[in-house]
Order: structure tokens, then sequence, then C-alpha cells
């Protein structure tokens, strides 16, 4: 991770670029999703393209607020922009894209109305204190970006994330540890996002519920990988080889409790999409309740299978379990069978030494048997 941030360091410049010449990433990683295509760098300038960017910024990450802010404090360069010369006097954002959204939205203003704006704040505006980027990364701002957001700042969803690893480690061909250690991630933390993304992927593009999976569902897959749930993993039948489940009808069905279809429910013949608002489990922290019942009932696993009701298969497993530690009978049948085990694993140097000590125990054990068999009979 050290290595990384040094490299990062000795390819960053300092320079103050006016902000007309900056330009909103239109591949910012926070875009991210199933629909998610690359826009080349002969595209980024394009109006159209901008003003779609704007405007998924917009939407969906708070740049009213950083607008306010501005405008009452006027531009702080407290962490400065990142950005990287596309074309000649051109540079795209690699870190800070909220800011110069919000930046050239004031501007905006200014420009349609100057009273709207008070000259300070326009003063801040017009250049930006910026570091360029002068390296040869292929997806720079998936690592500036990852560095500030997998390990801190504002959360991206967690199948951003996952992206951001598995796209670095095709593109330069990294290792789980390589790539763990560019966002300070362990090999094996890096591991539960890589292989989550795969599982995802394999639901989405070869599952019986391609029509229904979203981004909603990848922190389940990612779950899967958790120490917490080897044994629901072995059920699906993980290939670690291929990154995916080899068991197609239980993956599906795992899938199906996330997005429960009413087979009664049909329109014109066609089945209605399953419905996440639905799913059999509730929280992604769940999938090691259903662990828990493949390793410790089986029983009531299946009852969860048969009815849908994890909450009730829970509390059966639990309730057997305490019943079981309760029941005299379970200790006493644990400390013959440790018994035997004994028996079996009595070393011959101890039938030498001990010989006559050995004998008078084992004819007692020996009248306790026969009397607990003539009981049984």
């Amino acid at each position: 991770m050290k290595d990384s941030i040094n490299t990062l360091n000795n390819e960053l410049v300092d320079a103050k670029i006016a902000l007309d010449k900056i330009f909103l990433d239109p591949n910012n990683p926070r875009f991210t999703s199933l629909k998610w295509a690359d826009i080349s760098d002969d595209q980024i300038a394009d109006v159209t393209i901008q003003a779609a960017t704007k405007r998924k910024l917009e939407e969906g990450f708070s740049i009213n607020k950083l607008v306010d802010n501005i405008q009452i404090n006027g531009y702080l360069p407290i962490d400065r922009v990142i950005v990287k010369q596309f074309a000649e006097d051109k540079y795209v954002v690699l870190e800070g894209n909220r800011r110069i959204c919000a930046a050239k939205n004031i501007m905006e203003q200014y420009k349609s109305n100057h009273e709207q704006v008070e000259k300070t704040v326009v003063d801040s505006l017009r250049e930006i204190s910026c570091l360029v980027y002068t390296g040869s990364e292929r997806q720079p701002s998936w690592v500036f970006q990852g560095l500030r957001h997998i390990i801190g700042i504002q959360e991206w969803p967690a199948y951003n994330k996952a992206r951001l690893l598995v796209q670095l480690m095709e593109d330069e061909n990294l290792s789980l540890t390589e790539v763990g250690k560019k966002f300070g991630l362990t090999a094996y933390g890096a591991g539960q996002w890589v292989r989550g993304y795969y599982a995802f992927m394999q639901a989405a593009e070869e599952s019986d519920y391609t029509q229904e999976i979203d981004e909603r569902a990848y922190p389940y897959l990612q779950e899967i990988f958790s120490r917490s749930n080897p044994v629901f993993k072995e059920w699906l039948q993980w290939d670690d080889t291929h990154y995916k489940f080899n068991d197609n009808l239980k993956f599906n069905e795992f899938l199906s409790w996330l997005y429960p279809r009413n087979e009664e429910n049909k329109l014109d013949g066609v089945e209605v999409k399953g419905n996440w608002d639905n799913r059999l489990i509730k929280r992604s922290n769940d999938i090691r309740i259903v662990s828990f019942l493949l390793r410790e009932s089986r029983s009531d696993f299946e009852m969860f299978r048969a009815d849908g009701d994890l909450e009730k298969a829970q509390n059966s497993a639990n309730t057997r379990k305490y019943l079981e530690s309760q029941d005299p009978s379970t200790e006493t049948i644990e400390k013959i069978k440790s018994c035997t085990k004994a028996l079996d694993d009595i070393p011959f140097k101890l039938v030498v030494s001990r010989k006559e000590e050995l004998s008078d125990l084992l004819e007692k054990l020996e009248d306790k048997v026969r009397e607990i068999l003539e009981a049984c009979q």
C-alpha cells in the first residue's frame, strides 16, 4: 500500500487550471452498474455527455449541499482536485467530481444572474488548485477514488467497490495479494470482494433470474465468501478455479429467496418478476443464519426451504439446541463415546506397566456394562 501511494505521489504535479477547462468524468466509478459503459477520451468534452454526467451527479450525490457550502464559504481547496489531461488544454477529473460539478453550477448561476452569487465566491472558482496525474495507470480514476472510498470518506455501493477491484485485476493482471495492497486489503479480503463479484455476474448473466438481478443482491453474494459461511458455499458447490457455482439448481433456489416469484401471479401467461421487497433473507448478514441451519440443524434448514420462514427455522434450531444442552442424557452419551474412544486408543505401554490397575478398572467397567445391557433388554 505504502509503495503504491509513493508511486502515485511522484506522478502528481501541482497546477492551477481554469474551471472551464476541467471536465466531469463520465466514467466515474460511482456510476458503475450492470449497464455501465466506457466513454472514450474523444467524447468526454461532448456537451451531451457532460450534461448527462452532471445530471447523474446531481441526482445521486448531494451536489446541492456542496453548492450551498461554497456559496457561504467560497471554494476552499483543502483537498485538491486530481485531474488528467485528455486533450490539448482539457482535463478530466479523476477525484473531485462532486466539487467541480458544484463549482460549475455556481458559475452557471452567476452567468444567468450576477446578483445571485458573491463576487468573492466567483473569484475563488475561476481557477482551481489541482494535481495533474502524469502516470500510466489505465484506470487512474478507479485508483484515486478507490484509495479514498474503499477504505474511507464517502461510502460507495458494495458492487462498485467489487467492480473496481476486478477491473484492476483484469487490466493489470494482478493477483489478489497485489490488488489488495493497492487498497489496504488483505488477500482474503480482496478475494471476498472479487469472488462476490463473479458470483454476482453469474447470477446476472447465467441464472434463471437475469431479469431481476440488480446491484442490491451483491452484498448477499459477497457474504457467502465470509469466514462465517463455508458450509453454505459448499452447499452451492463453489468452484474456486472457474469462479462460479456448479450447482445451478441450488444457486437458482438461493436467488429465489432474494427475488421470490408468486407462481400463481401471471399476466397473460407470463410470469411476473420476482419481488426484492418480499425477499426471504432480509439482510446480507442473515446468510449466516442459513449457514447455521446447514451446519447445526439440517431438519430446520429443510423447513426453511419448504416454507421460506427463516426466523421460524432459526427459533426452532435454537430451541432444539437448548433442549439438548439441558438433557443430562446427552451429556452421558457423550461421556460413553469418550470412554469408548479412550479404550480404542489405550497404548500398549500402559497395558504392560500398569497391568493390575488397568485390569481392576476394566473388571468394574465390565460389571457396569453388563448391568446396563441387562436393563436395556
